[in-house]
């Protein structure tokens, strides 16, 4: 009997593979640790770059002195594009205004869409909205711009893990840039507008 109880105590203390069984037990952890690391710091990076992109929309548009052509608005699309490599498509509108301080209202400029579908074209009405939340208070006749930008994102790996860590899904990133032109105002040619 002191036998049996002998071996089965050298059995408990015997130490040989456990480095082995440890890093067996570890090793998915680690693996999903690194793989989660990748997706949100491609989130941030994605969420970094669209709002840099925007803002160097923006500050092109700002800079404009004569009446844009609608070929210039379009084609800032392909700017947003370069300006975010590897990014998915992303979808832009500006909306071009000035307030007039006798009506107590916005007066619409031009509202300017990539995609009509994903961001239909802004009316004057609707920019009324902006006023107690988004736009700065503006004195009589000052104009600003306003440039939105959605960018899709769909991370590259399923981080979740059953439901105790459900992961990231597909999401959509925004930015609101409100911007003052450096001239009076950008207005598009062919468009006609009431502000004077």
């Amino acid at each position: 009997m002191t036998y049996l109880q002998k071996r089965f105590r050298d059995f408990l203390r015997e130490e040989d593979g456990i480095v082995l069984a440890e890093t067996l037990m570890i090793l998915p952890m680690l693996i999903w640790v690194l793989v989660a690391m990748f997706v949100y710091w491609d989130v941030w990076r994605t969420v970094n770059t669209g709002q840099k992109a925007a803002y160097s929309i923006a500050d092109l548009l700002s800079r404009q002195e004569d009446p844009i052509a609608p070929s210039y608005l379009a084609n800032m699309r392909n700017i947003l594009t370069f300006l975010m490599p590897g990014a998915p498509a992303a979808t832009m509108r500006i909306t071009s205004f000035e307030f007039d301080e006798d009506e107590n209202e916005y007066c619409q400029l031009f509202s300017y869409s990539t995609d009509i579908v994903a961001a239909p074209v802004l009316t004057e009405s609707e920019i009324q909205n902006w006023r107690a939340t988004k736009i700065p208070t503006l004195s009589d006749r000052e104009s600003v711009f306003v440039v939105e930008t959605w960018v899709n994102f769909q991370p590259r790996f399923d981080t979740g893990v059953l439901n105790f860590a459900p992961g990231l899904g597909p999401m959509t990133f925004g930015e609101f840039i409100v911007t003052r032109p450096r001239e009076r105002r950008i207005v598009l040619e062919g468009t006609a507008h009431d502000c004077l």
